[in-house]
């Protein structure tokens, strides 16, 4: 099986609220006319569309460094870093409890954010692993920090129109265990159970709670 390996860095932004203030902060930083005219307008519309349904909200910042690995060797030469970030919201409703947006940053982007940190969490980092298995793909998620004992996998596959409306979907923490009777799991991967959509999963095997620091 062909596969593709990657260090994967997660780094949670300070104090991200319904009105994004530490978006503004950081791209004012950049002197970008551009970033705060859009986040002046995320404002006004934060201003016009009250967000009370919103039961969470949190954002992030993700370097994706892809590996290439001598297989005599095994010695790793960096290819290259793309950089994101990802805004999630989490509601009341049931239709779409989990809203996220996603968005290709630059590296100065990202240098900036990583500035307005969240001081209480940890930065989180994987090795990831991507591969395709019988026509859907699967993601191997390593924890290195602050955690080395979690590996999860992630399935991303086409689910069928009556399970799910949204034509595909992936498997892991905040996910229905009904998907997992639409993923052909390959047989060299032993895997000890589907992760449930439930408080105690997303908080042992989440990576927003397992970036958390204990006191």
């Amino acid at each position: 099986v062909d596969y593709h390996v990657f260090d994967v860095e997660k780094i949670y932004l300070y104090d991200v609220d319904s009105r994004r203030r530490s978006w503004v902060n950081w791209y004012g930083s950049l002197a970008d006319s551009d970033n705060i005219l859009f986040n002046a307008k995320e404002l006004e519309q934060e201003e016009t569309h009250p967000t009370a349904n919103y039961v969470e909200e949190y954002s992030f910042v993700r370097k994706r460094t892809q590996l290439e690995i001598n297989p005599e060797t095994k010695e790793e030469t960096v290819v290259g870093s793309v950089y994101g970030q990802t805004t999630v919201k989490r509601t009341n409703e049931k239709q779409n409890p989990t809203i996220e947006v996603k968005r290709i940053i630059t590296k100065r982007e990202y240098n900036a954010a990583c500035k307005t940190r969240d001081q209480s969490r940890h930065v989180v980092k994987q090795k990831r692993i991507s591969f395709l298995w019988n026509m859907q793909s699967f993601t191997v998620h390593m924890y290195e920090e602050p955690v080395k004992d979690l590996c999860i996998l992630h399935a991303q596959v086409e689910v069928p129109d009556d399970e799910d409306k949204g034509g595909s979907g992936d498997v892991g923490v905040g996910k229905r265990c009904g998907l997992m009777n639409s993923v052909d799991l390959p047989p060299f991967l032993e895997i000890e159970r589907p992760l449930n959509d439930t408080k105690k999963d997303k908080s042992q095997y989440g990576a927003f709670n397992i970036s958390l620091k204990r006191t």
